[in-house]
């Protein structure tokens, strides 16, 4: 009899685990769970095989499961007199699933964009970037290819621009609309989709490719949903009304420790920080903040830091 049981119990044991095997991605992707169903949808979109989403749900499904970011409205640019401090400030901001670094920087005339050295072979780590280039402070930049899965972190794109000469996108025609997140000669930080001659008109100084916008005009942009990239490793620049220059970095891949952040999540920090205007950076193993000689979070590359063609740095 108790031969019996223990056989049958050990059956039901099986069958459970089974059973909860098949049914638990069905319970994720169209159950009533719409946190876990946006943190799993938005995980493999941003994984390198989104197809295993792509063939259960069209776009404008997609669109309604995560609330992506769509189109934004123009930025205003705001005046304010440069203040010339040159103190830094750095805070740790925490949660029950996150662990993340906020750097505050008063001059934002402080701010460049720089490279590794031959970003079409090869590029470096946020920390050389910085030593090379005598800065105090540093946080990973734009995005890049990585056709090969190398891991080299060469082969940006978009723009690339350093004081007011383009690195990269000088053949992009004057008409032609790029994410940009950057600086202008007065210290004002831009985001959005802009071309060269906009930029122009605005005394575009520094800045690089990447995105999207979190905050525009003192407004947050995602109205529903966490933005629609998932939980991971991120890294986002802000500026506050009085110019202040807010590096913000976030750990994630790492349980017990730090998990990562939504788009969202970077936004609301960023908010709270009282930023007019912020931006997402290229996060997940790229997600690196530099301060007074190391690096002060916790890289989510089991090599530590990875390697990437740009960064903005404070020098």
């Amino acid at each position: 009899m108790k031969r019996f049981l223990k056989s049958t119990f050990v059956k039901f044991i099986l069958l459970t685990m089974i059973f909860f095997v098949v049914t638990s991605p069905f319970v994720v992707l169209f159950g009533p769970f719409d946190n876990t169903k946006r943190a799993v949808v938005g995980a493999i979109m941003r994984s390198r095989h989104p197809q295993y989403i792509t063939w259960l749900f069209n776009q404008n499904e997609l669109n309604s499961i995560l609330g992506v970011v769509n189109n934004t409205e123009q930025q205003k640019l705001f005046d304010f007199n440069i203040r010339k401090d040159s103190s830094l400030k750095i805070q740790k901001i925490e949660s029950n699933r996150f662990v993340g670094y906020l750097l505050e920087i008063p001059d934002p005339s402080r701010i460049q964009v720089a490279t590794a050295p031959d970003i079409q072979e090869r590029g470096d780590t946020t920390s050389n970037i910085a030593k090379a280039n005598d800065a105090v402070a540093a946080i990973n930049g734009g995005g890049f290819y990585d056709p090969q899965g190398t891991g080299t972190g060469r082969l940006p794109y978009g723009f690339i621009l350093h004081n007011g000469k383009y690195l990269l996108g000088e053949n992009v025609g004057p008409n032609e609309k790029v994410d940009f997140i950057g600086f202008t000669d007065k210290g004002q930080l831009i985001a959005g989709k802009y071309s060269k001659k906009k930029l122009a008109e605005l005394g575009a100084k520094e800045g690089l490719t990447f995105g999207p916008p979190l905050i525009i005009n003192g407004e947050k942009v995602i109205k529903h949903g966490d933005g629609g990239w998932g939980i991971s490793p991120r890294s986002a620049i802000g500026q506050r009304k009085d110019g202040t220059v807010l590096f913000l970095v976030v750990d994630g891949r790492q349980p017990g420790y730090s998990i990562g952040a939504t788009l969202a999540d970077m936004q609301n920090i960023m908010y709270k920080q009282g930023a007019y205007i912020a931006a997402n950076l290229d996060g997940g193993s790229s997600t690196t903040l530099y301060y007074n000689g190391k690096v002060v979070n916790k890289p989510a590359d089991l090599l530590g830091e990875r390697m990437i063609p740009t960064s903005f740095i404070v020098k």
